[in-house]
């Protein structure tokens, strides 16, 4: 598991958020764009790439944003197969 957030750390280092998207982030958004796209939550990340500009990531509002997006994610996925 380590090793994994480790490479995900790394290959998400050639495109962190800047110190102004830290700032100015809308967290909910972000996690529910991650949730639609279908990505696992990303939140460590972020968390890891604001840090550096001392701007805590909201976690809470992200993974709420997220579980909303993975559900319209499923959803889309469900209705997909039923149509096959």
């Amino acid at each position: 598991m380590r090793y994994a957030l480790l490479a995900c750390i790394a290959l998400a280092g050639c495109a962190g958020m800047t110190e102004n998207e830290c700032r100015v982030a809308d967290w909910s958004q972000l996690g529910e764009r991650d949730g639609i796209y279908g990505n696992q939550p990303r939140i460590e990340v972020y968390a890891y790439q604001c840090d550096r500009y001392q701007v805590a990531a909201a976690e809470k509002a992200y993974l709420d944003g997220w579980w909303v997006g993975h559900a319209e994610f499923v959803r889309r996925a469900d209705s997909m197969e039923g149509a096959q």
